[in-house]
């Protein structure tokens, strides 16, 4: 067992678990970016085309965020699943 910055690495059997890390870290950055991104596209199409005001912009990027929070919720509900399941399977091991 090896401790690097007080966290402490197990060698594991699964040599894809570094990739399965980067995935998560990937979807994580979606998660976050893509909402606030498109609902802000949205809203400032929407006061340009229809002539709205800024109202509807402020209202795109606080709907974009909520979106991303409740984004990250499920994600984070998802990966404290994979690790109990995963450390279920750790105790198991002889």
């Amino acid at each position: 067992m090896i401790i690097w910055g007080g966290v402490r690495l197990k060698k594991k059997k699964n040599k894809w678990s570094a990739l399965r890390y980067l995935i998560y870290f990937t979807q994580f950055g979606v998660t976050m970016v893509t909402p606030p991104l498109i609902f802000a596209y949205g809203s400032f199409w929407l006061a340009k085309r229809f002539g709205w005001g800024n109202g509807v912009v402020i209202v795109g990027i606080l709907l974009g965020i909520a979106v991303a929070a409740c984004g990250l919720r499920d994600f984070m509900r998802f990966t404290e699943k994979q690790a109990r399941k995963s450390q279920q399977e750790e105790d198991k091991l002889p």
